[in-house]
């Protein structure tokens, strides 16, 4: 089913006054895109490596945003914060695996994975763990790039709807993804 942004408004407005079907419609609508980024995030970590299904995944994150009854102000936002829920429900898996497996192989990400738009030749990889602590770092430095990033490479969002849901101009979106992409490089190849 496709819903439009407008569509998607009313029902979190609805939502937000109460009304639990307006909350299940809204996952009828949009719990293909978040399967979608749940798969995609699971096999660009390094598929195979973490005992977690897509759709395990996208439930957690589904559970965890239902009991947030944050006011999502639109489409933009309520993706934004699927995204930040899906980066947190990855840290503590990680975290709890790390805790269950000390010295366990860590989940290994290339860097050119997190720009989704565009192919790259660059062999830099990180792990996960280091990507999340690195974002968190970020986050105080420069709370918009670490957002601009979690947006495209959590959320899966293109640099207009990552844009559109910082309420920022595409340009500036996009300087803010470069400069934190060369941060995040800088950081892992030092």
């Amino acid at each position: 089913m496709n819903w439009d942004s407008l569509a998607i408004t009313q029902l979190l407005a609805r939502w937000r006054q109460g009304e639990v079907s307006a909350r299940d419609r809204i996952i009828e609508a949009l719990y293909p895109l978040l399967m979608s980024q749940a798969r995609m995030r699971l096999l660009r970590i390094s598929p195979g490596s973490l005992s977690l299904s897509a759709t395990d995944l996208a439930h957690e994150t589904y559970l965890r945003l239902s009991e947030q009854r944050s006011d999502f102000a639109n489409r933009s936002h309520f993706l934004a914060i699927t995204a930040q829920t899906l980066r947190r429900v990855l840290a503590n898996l990680l975290r709890d695996r790390k805790a269950y497996k000390r010295g366990g192989e860590d989940e290994i990400i290339s860097l050119a994975d997190i720009d989704l738009e565009q192919s790259s030749n660059e062999s830099t990889s990180l792990d996960l763990a280091e990507l999340l602590q690195s974002l968190e770092y970020l986050e105080r430095r420069d709370p918009i790039a670490a957002s601009v990033i979690e947006l495209r490479f959590f959320g899966g969002l293109s640099a207009a709807e990552a844009a559109e849901s910082l309420g920022i101009g595409v340009a500036t979106a996009n300087r803010h993804f470069a400069f934190a992409r060369a941060w995040l490089l800088r950081r892992h190849t030092a």
